[in-house]
């Protein structure tokens, strides 16, 4: 009878086993839909965001192309602006040293027009100096 009853107790809890692991397969299955059903949801919207990220990064490309190329002239014409500072420069400096040589001849024609001035007063002066005095004929 012990052995009937072993038995017996051992099916039970073979039943019980069988029940826990068909129970927690159908869970297992359940989540499972789920994952499935969200995994379908989501696909076509990670294959629409891929597709947009693909656009995004193409015309990322594009415009960064753009901005070397434009950066590119911008270079040149900075270096022109370059040039023509430079060029502007020499001719400010020439200028410059020009109007200081035009204002040493300057005052050099200023000197010499001040001396004449001072040597035809002094001859004027002398000449009525002279008329002011009375020759003498012997």
């Amino acid at each position: 009878m012990i052995l009937q009853l072993s038995a017996a107790v051992a099916a039970l809890a073979f039943v019980v086993l069988v029940t826990a692991v068909v129970i927690s397969l159908r869970k297992l299955n359940r989540t499972l839909d789920s994952v499935d059903l969200t995994l379908n949801e989501v696909r076509p919207k990670l294959e629409e965001l891929t597709d947009q990220s693909k656009r995004t990064l193409e015309e990322a490309r594009i415009l960064m192309e753009d901005v070397h190329k434009k950066t590119r002239q911008a270079d040149s014409f900075f270096e022109t602006l370059r040039n023509m500072g430079n060029g502007l420069q020499e001719l400010s400096s020439s200028i410059t040293r020009n109007a200081s040589a035009q204002k040493e001849r300057l005052g050099n024609v200023t000197a010499l027009l001040g001396s004449g001035l001072d040597l035809f007063k002094k001859w004027r002066s002398d000449k009525s100096s002279n008329k002011g005095k009375v020759k003498r004929v012997k």
